[in-house]
């Protein structure tokens, strides 16, 4: 038992051969443990005994079998060790009376004449600690040893593990769902009775909105696109320099508002998740607003606004753009820093409060700002009516990937326009011009030229139309989903189920 005891305090790495392991070599036994095996148990549940002669010297008496060993059969290291203390000794049943004297550690109380005449000698300082522990018998020693490739089952402070890691399992080990989990209590660790306190609770769920990972992952689940450039959050510490309890509300002295994205650092989104993506899509989407499209600042007074040009769901943005849709389609580029696009925009107002915003904004722009827009990093294959452009995968060698429309602009233009305002008799006429287009780009999607669908899908969303909007759908869901954007195909499903007007384009 004491070898048992002593496997259980070491604080080596257990083997995963356990007792069948046949290393020997001194780099192994020196970094890895092995449990005792079946005879040193055997040896160790041997009671023995302590008995005073007639001299006052303690002998030893074997009475496992109820015979006294002889003075014969001790050797010459037991009899130099008889004076030593045992440091553990188990009883054999459990009705057996373990006790100490106060004034000598040695001496022996006898047991009432009722029970077995055997007689134990357990340090006083042991005493306490022994009583919490959970004493194993020969039975349950012999129950663990049935199989000599697993490590004995008997609770333990630490998780046996494997060299890959991996924790040692073993079908006498029950799962800490079935039982509490409860130690040993030697000299190194103080005793402690379970508590119901002491168990584990769940952590509680991240409600956190100020952990920036939080943020950026929020801001990606909401609005289906990859994370925000650094500009925006340091546009976003800028407004909380010149409005610390409101930072969205920083530039309402020149008609500007943060909206979009940034209402989820404000916290106006908390309420919203993954389950409201039909929503959160649109929040500040303007009519004119592709999914390429996505909106940060608008105007308070008007329906202009600024945001960031994706070319690809999953990406950085490539420019800062603007649009006003209460005038048309068109999307102005305003350049890579959306510093400088403000700037821009500061400049064409005639004010003091302006000229003044510009300058603080120039000044901690060279500061803080480190990093800007790359960029696109491949031409437009064609600009669309919105004049943005539009990239797709192209080889110019296969010439495969985009090919023009079967008319030209304007002609599309003109034949648009004719459809708008003709009469509902009428426009079954002008639809007979359209349907050849809207063929050939279906032709070309099959063809794998998928810019030539998407091309047409974006023309029809420009021209504003609603009888369009089922056609236009149909293009642009096709086009995305064939270009691997099915993000930009989930917003513009949305967008056109739900497509209005208006100064106030925000979902809260």
């Amino acid at each position: 038992m004491e070898k048992f005891f002593a496997y259980q305090k070491d604080g080596r790495i257990p083997c995963k051969y356990g007792r069948k392991c046949f290393q020997t070599n001194k780099e192994h036994t020196d970094k890895y443990k092995h449990p005792p095996t079946k005879d040193d148990i055997k040896a160790d549940t041997k009671k023995i005994t302590r008995k005073r002669d007639s001299k006052g010297k303690v002998k030893l008496s074997n009475q496992t079998n109820g015979e006294s060993s002889n003075g014969d059969h001790r050797t010459n290291k037991e009899s130099h060790n008889i004076g030593e203390t045992n440091d553990m000794e188990v009883p054999e049943r459990p009705e057996q009376i373990i006790s100490t004297s106060n004034s000598e550690p040695n001496n022996i109380t006898p047991i009432n004449n009722q029970q077995s005449s055997t007689e134990y000698a357990v340090p006083s300082i042991r005493q306490h600690s022994q009583q919490q522990q959970l004493l194993l018998t020969n039975n349950t020693l012999e129950d663990c040893s049935v199989d000599d490739g697993i490590v004995p089952c008997t609770p333990t402070l630490f998780t046996p593990r494997r060299l890959d890691g991996e924790t040692v399992s073993s079908p006498h080990v029950p799962s800490s769902n079935q039982v509490q989990r409860f130690t040993f209590v030697g000299e190194s660790q103080p005793s402690h009775i379970p508590d119901s306190n002491d168990r584990e609770q769940p952590d509680p769920p991240v409600q956190n909105v100020t952990d920036c990972d939080y943020l950026k992952t929020k801001i990606s689940e909401l609005f289906l696109v990859d994370e925000m450039p650094k500009e925006f959050y340091d546009l976003w510490s800028f407004c909380k320099r010149q409005c610390s309890t409101h930072p969205e509300d920083a530039l309402l002295s020149v008609g500007l508002k943060l909206v979009g994205p940034y209402d989820v650092l404000a916290g106006h989104m908390n309420g919203f998740n993954t389950n409201d993506i039909e929503k959160t899509v649109l929040h500040w989407r303007y009519y004119y607003d592709p999914p390429e499209f996505q909106t940060i600042i608008a105007s308070t007074g008007s329906e202009f606004h600024i945001g960031y040009y994706r070319d690809v769901p999953l990406a950085s943005p490539v420019y800062v753009v603007s649009n006003d849709s209460s005038k048309n389609c068109i999307i102005q580029k305003l350049g890579k820093s959306l510093f400088q696009a403000l700037r821009k925009h500061l400049q064409s107002m005639d004010s003091k409060v302006a000229t003044t915003l510009q300058k603080k904004l120039l000044a901690y722009e060279k500061r803080k700002v480190t990093e800007i827009l790359e960029g696109r990093k491949c031409d437009p294959v064609t600009k669309t009516f919105h004049k943005a452009g539009i990239v797709v995968p192209y080889d110019s060698k296969t010439d495969i990937g985009y090919r023009p429309l079967s008319e030209s602009e304007y002609t599309l233009h003109k034949i648009l326009k004719s459809y708008h305002e003709a009469s509902e008799s009428k426009k079954m006429e002008v639809m007979d011009k359209l349907q050849p287009i809207i063929n050939y780009a279906n032709i070309a999607s099959d063809e794998c030229d998928f810019g030539t669908g998407f091309e047409l899908g974006i023309d029809f969303f420009c021209d504003g139309n609603p009888d369009l909007h089922r056609i236009c759908k149909q293009l642009l869901v096709t086009a995305y989903n064939l270009l691997r954007r099915p993000q930009f195909a989930t917003i513009i499903k949305a967008h056109l189920n739900n497509r209005k007007k208006g100064l106030n384009m925000s979902i809260l």
